[in-house]
C-alpha cells in the first residue's frame, strides 16, 4: 500500500508540473524527426531481416531437452504408480480389516460409499447434460 501511495503522489506530481517546457521541447524536436523516423525505420529493417531468418537451434539442445523431458516425466509417472499403489492397498487393507472385525459396519460403509457414488455419477451426467443444451460445453 505504501509504494502504491508513493506511486500515486509522485503521479501527482508530474500532472501539476507546467507544461510549457514540454511545449517548447516538442517544437524544437520536430526538425529532429526526419532523422530520428530515417534511424527507426533502418532499426525495423534490421528486425525484419533478424525476424524473417531465425536460425533454428542445434538439433544436439533439442534431442538433449527431449531426452530431459522424458526423463523428468518418466520419474512422475513411476511416483504416481508407487502412490497409487500405496493408498490402494491401504484401502484394501483397511477393509479387510474392518471386515473381519465386524461385517455390519462394513456393509453399512460399502453401501454409503456405493450409494455416494451413484448419486456423484448421476449429478455429473445431469450438469454435462444441461451444459450440452445450453450450448456451453
Amino acid at each position: 500500500m505504501k509504494r502504491n501511495k508513493g506511486t500515486r503522489e509522485r503521479f501527482a506530481d508530474l500532472n501539476e508540473q507546467d507544461h510549457s517546457y514540454d511545449e517548447s521541447f516538442h517544437e524544437a524536436s520536430f526538425a529532429e524527426d526526419p532523422a530520428l523516423i530515417a534511424e527507426l525505420l533502418h532499426g525495423f529493417g534490421k528486425m525484419e531481416m533478424a525476424i524473417r531468418n531465425p536460425e533454428p537451434p542445434p538439433l544436439h539442445e533439442l534431442e538433449q531437452f527431449v531426452a530431459v523431458e522424458q526423463q523428468r516425466l518418466r520419474k512422475r509417472a513411476v511416483l504416481e504408480v508407487a502412490l497409487f499403489l500405496i493408498i490402494a492397498l491401504a484401502l484394501i487393507g483397511s477393509n479387510l480389516l474392518l471386515a473381519s472385525m465386524s461385517i455390519v459396519i462394513f456393509v453399512a460403509i460399502q453401501g454409503l460409499v456405493f450409494v455416494g457414488a451413484i448419486a456423484f455419477a448421476v449429478r455429473f451426467f445431469y450438469r454435462s447434460k444441461k451444459k450440452v443444451r445450453s450450448g456451453h460445453a
